[in-house]
């Protein structure tokens, strides 16, 4: 309490000595000192309004730019995943074909492509057994065989025994396959 009381008392005597604030400064100077102060504030604002306005201006053109290249990224996005797919599609095809010609060659040269008898005899006996050996192959298939597609392959399906179709030249056989899943 006692430096308040102290501080007053000051600022009395600096006042009756003649020592003036200084917002009396510019009350006693007149209206020169606060026009000037005026015109400086409304350049300063004017200022301000046009920089905040190039800067909005800049702002909306990052945004434009940053979604044009997000869209771009997109579509580019898409069309690399899309061309992928083609090529992945693409390389199963070619390596199922290598896969049924290598067969098809080996086959050819099999003994029971000589002996058709022994082919028939063959065919019959996978046939007619409880179970298929996987990885036999049939020229044709059992009567009563329902198809089925799982994983985007088609099998067909007898009893307990599933066959895959595959191509030996133009002609269709079937390979006894495990149960797919």
């Amino acid at each position: 309490m006692h430096s308040k009381k102290l501080f007053m008392a000051a600022a009395t005597a600096l006042l009756a000595a003649g020592v003036a604030t200084t917002a009396g400064a510019f009350q006693t100077r007149g209206g020169a000192q606060t026009s000037v102060n005026s015109a400086n504030r409304a350049s300063a604002r004017e200022a301000n309004v046009e920089t905040r306005q190039t800067n909005r201006t800049a702002r909306a053109s990052d945004r434009q730019n940053t979604m044009q290249q997000a869209s771009s990224n997109r579509a580019n996005a898409a069309s690399n995943i899309s061309s992928n797919r083609t090529n992945a599609a693409t390389n199963i095809s070619n390596n199922r074909a290598n896969v049924a010609n290598n067969y098809n060659n080996n086959y050819n040269n099999n003994w029971y492509n000589d002996h058709p008898v022994a082919t028939a005899a063959a065919v019959t006996t996978a046939v007619v057994g409880t179970a298929a050996v996987v990885g036999s192959i049939v020229r044709s298939l059992p009567p009563s065989c329902s198809a089925m597609t799982i994983n985007g392959v088609t099998y067909q399906q007898c009893g307990s025994t599933y066959y895959q179709p595959q191509y030996a030249g133009t002609t269709v056989q079937y390979v006894v396959v495990n149960p797919p899943h």
